[in-house]
């Protein structure tokens, strides 16, 4: 589709400053129907977003979900945000000095489905959204649908963690509850914070992601018609005794793996003295202890944990 054309069928789109679910049908079949595939129908879409920033509930999700798919095909192999399309997105999002809320909903959305993003990217869509937070014309404060594009954030597969909540995104909950400690009350933010970092306190080990030149390998054996899958379970089946010996020993190894995870993620069930020493240092911090992390503290005494000698001066003190 040319640019002028593209640019006419997508005019009457959003006049009104509104994108109403019927438009985003209109676009779905007739604008875009084989989906975001070239960078011009990338600039459209966004620069429908500058113009139509509202919409009912399909726009903002049909936008993160159209663009998402653009950066995550673009290159090979699919499914990783590069750091050079993390870059030229990141100058996308910013023009206007930082992201807007569908721009941050289609961040968001790349870390949920992407298998990695740049390690520069979680920490970036963070300071975005607590920018948002501050931002807001009546005061620093946080509503359900803060809380709710938070908590996508905090536990995106592609994030900062994965699922586990890190030292910075946890310092990023202490931040925002700081700054929103005066404005209205929300028990949905005050859940999602402490829930957050008890998550990052007793965090279990998460999936790492394979690395893009891993994904190439696997990618290129899978499409290696070479490879008898057919002929491997035979020579197996025909191998006798050794054979399904060597399936057991294979077996074996897998048992080994998962119980060094256990493991590992009893390890992880403890707090650590140092996770302690943070917790300790930071509730406070602005010298007042504010109602979360007073429910916080609530939630840590109620812990079936060994919890460490410095932590439990915390929670004593507190009490």
């Amino acid at each position: 589709m040319s640019s002028q054309t593209l640019e006419t069928r997508i005019a009457a789109v959003g006049a009104d400053g509104y994108v109403s679910a019927d438009e985003v049908l209109f676009l779905r079949r007739s604008i875009f129907s084989d989906g975001v595939v070239q960078s011009q129908e990338l600039n459209a879409l966004f620069d429908l977003g500058d113009r139509a920033p509202d919409g009912d509930p399909e726009w903002p999700q049909y936008f993160a979900e159209a663009a998402a798919d653009f950066y995550l095909r673009e290159e090979e192999p699919h499914g990783y945000l590069t750091a050079e399309e993390f870059e030229t997105l990141k100058t996308r999002v910013t023009r206007n000095g930082h992201a807007s809320a569908l721009e941050l909903g289609l961040l968001v959305k790349l870390m949920e489905t992407a298998e990695m993003t740049p390690p520069s990217m979680a920490d970036f869509v963070g300071n975005q959204i607590k920018q948002a937070i501050l931002d807001k014309p009546e005061g620093p404060a946080v509503d359900k649908k803060d809380v709710m594009l938070l908590r996508r954030y905090l536990f995106a597969a592609g994030g900062d963690g994965n699922v586990a909540v890190t030292r910075r995104e946890a310092e990023l909950l202490f931040d925002i509850n700081d700054a929103v400690e005066h404005g209205p009350e929300c028990p949905a933010w005050t859940e999602l914070f402490v829930q957050g970092v008890v998550n990052h306190l007793m965090a279990h080990l998460g999936y790492n992601a394979p690395s893009r030149e891993e994904a190439f390998r696997r990618d290129a054996w899978a499409r290696d018609h070479s490879v008898n899958i057919g002929g491997f379970f035979k020579r197996m089946v025909s191998g006798g005794f050794s054979a399904i010996r060597n399936a057991n020993a294979e077996k074996s190894v897998s048992q080994s793996h998962n119980e060094q995870r256990e493991a590992d993620i009893s390890h992880a069930e403890k707090i650590t003295s140092n996770e302690a020493g943070w917790l300790a240092a930071r509730i406070g911090r602005d010298g007042a202890l504010h109602e979360n992390e007073r429910k916080l503290i609530e939630r840590m005494r109620a812990l079936e944990a060994d919890l460490p000698e410095d932590l439990k001066a915390l929670l004593e003190r507190a009490a």
